[in-house]
């Protein structure tokens, strides 16, 4: 004991630790009971079942507060009942909203804004050519309507799309019918970061082989449904190219695949935040996937967009105009068809990140192993048995199975786990399996299989 020394020299020093200690203790536990109180904070997103005690030993408890994140619908949360006083979670500390943070948290607040009528626009501000476009293709789908006998002010009102003035008889358009059939110019008075974007980038090209944007002049103007329409048609040639090209793909059905596209475009172009002036909403092509990125943050979470049944469409109206063309999922079903696609064909799962600037969704159409192209042969072969068969056998008798040694099927693992995080362990010695990393989003996504294949056997 000689040699050790004492933490405090006296006792004085000992009571004033302990008083630090005590005040600190009782200024995190005020912090906690004015989670309560409306006065400090906007929101109250704490009840008694989300404080737990943990009694450690006779003299230490551990009081564990369980703040969830707060509903879209209640945000932004502030404190001391000023706007400004609005923070968030950045890692393992707290920054200061920005004006156009808040201003994004209010608007997914309230979403469907864009079917507030818009008191100085009118059919002069629409495309006459898309209008009739957009016009006929309904009237095919809902021939009994007679759509192509009204005027397209009648029209539009029948479909919701725009109104007439009760008391100076003036029609007036909505904010999401500006933005799927309107002219370029008049979309960017009322949405001044209003852009979109569409790249083709296969092959060896640095940049891109094809572009759509409203950036160029062009034949059409390039509102939504125009930007839909055009792009919809060469992703749906890009995909035949490549079911053709690679008898691989046929064991899944080219619609398949086409309706899972689809469903991605239309997600990308509904529930952008044309407010927002950063990202711009763009979808990109690649040699065995595609990614689709629009501003503003997806309005329910992962899981919900998985399992389905729960739909909040920033852009009721747009959402609608898709419908009515039929090129949309029933509301809230997407999600589960644009995974069940991939899971029960083998190929990579899909990808989202979502946050209050911008939503990514990244969509494979090649095998699973495939999409790593940085893989070793050893580790691709590895990788490929345990995904398609698991591991209910040792490392040791995948020898004569895969035709590689041992040491080369142990090395492939080891990275396959420790640096390439592909897989997970589980067990020591004998006893020890290896298995795909699967999040919570993938789990859900197998539980919605199971329930559609039981549904379909009742």
């Amino acid at each position: 004991m000689g040699n050790i020394q004492p933490i405090f020299s006296n006792n004085q020093e000992l009571k004033e630790c302990l008083l630090n200690v005590h005040e600190k203790y009782c200024i995190e536990l005020k912090k906690a009971q004015e989670l309560s109180n409306k006065t400090k904070v906007s929101y109250k997103n704490i009840t008694n079942q989300d404080v737990t005690e943990y009694k450690v030993d006779e003299n230490t408890t551990i009081i564990l507060i369980n703040i969830k994140e707060a509903p879209e619908g209640k945000k932004p949360v502030y404190i001391n009942d000023k706007l400004e006083n609005t923070w968030i979670r950045t890692g393992d500390g707290d920054r200061r909203a920005t004006k156009d943070e808040i201003a994004a948290f209010m608007r997914n607040a309230h979403p469907s804004q864009d079917n507030l009528v818009l008191d100085n626009f009118g059919i002069d501000d629409l495309d006459l050519d898309s209008i009739l476009a957009f016009k006929e293709r309904i009237n095919k789908r809902y021939p009994k309507q007679k759509y192509l006998e009204m005027k397209n002010e009648i029209f539009l009102t029948e479909i919701g799309a725009g109104v007439k003035d009760r008391i100076s008889g003036k029609f007036k358009i909505k904010r999401g019918t500006l933005l799927f059939l309107g002219k370029i110019n008049s979309i960017r008075e009322i949405f001044p970061h209003y852009h979109v974007d569409f790249f083709n980038r296969r092959g060896s090209n640095p940049r891109w082989s094809d572009r759509v944007t409203d950036d160029e002049p062009g034949d059409y103007q390039m509102n939504l449904y125009n930007f839909f329409s055009i792009v919809y048609g060469k992703l749906t040639i890009l995909l035949k190219e490549s079911f053709e090209l690679d008898n691989y793909q046929l064991r899944i059905p080219f619609s398949d695949f086409d309706e899972t596209i689809r469903e991605c475009l239309v997600n990308c172009l509904a529930h952008a935040d044309y407010e927002q002036g950063y990202p711009s909403t763009k979808i990109e092509v690649f040699d065995g996937w595609f990614n689709f990125v629009n501003p503003g943050k997806m309005l329910i979470s992962k899981a919900q967009f998985v399992m389905g049944g729960d739909s909040r469409p920033r852009n009721e109206i747009i959402m609608k105009m898709f419908r009515l063309l039929g090129v949309s999922e029933r509301q809230g079903f997407g999600g589960p068809l644009i995974y069940k696609t991939a899971l029960t064909n083998d190929y990579r799962r899909p990808e989202i990140i979502t946050d209050i600037e911008h939503t990514e969704l990244k969509v494979w159409n090649i095998d699973l192993v495939d999409s790593y192209p940085d893989l070793t042969a050893d580790e691709k072969s590895v990788f490929r048995y345990i995904v398609k068969n698991g591991t209910d056998k040792s490392l040791r008798e995948l020898v004569p199975v895969l035709g590689m040694t041992e040491y080369r099927i142990r090395k492939a693992v080891s990275s396959l786990v420790e640096e390439r995080h592909l897989l997970q362990k589980e067990g020591k010695g004998k006893s020890t399996r290896y298995f795909l990393g699967m999040g919570s989003v993938e789990m859900l996504t197998h539980l919605q299989i199971a329930l559609e294949v039981l549904r379909t056997c009742i």
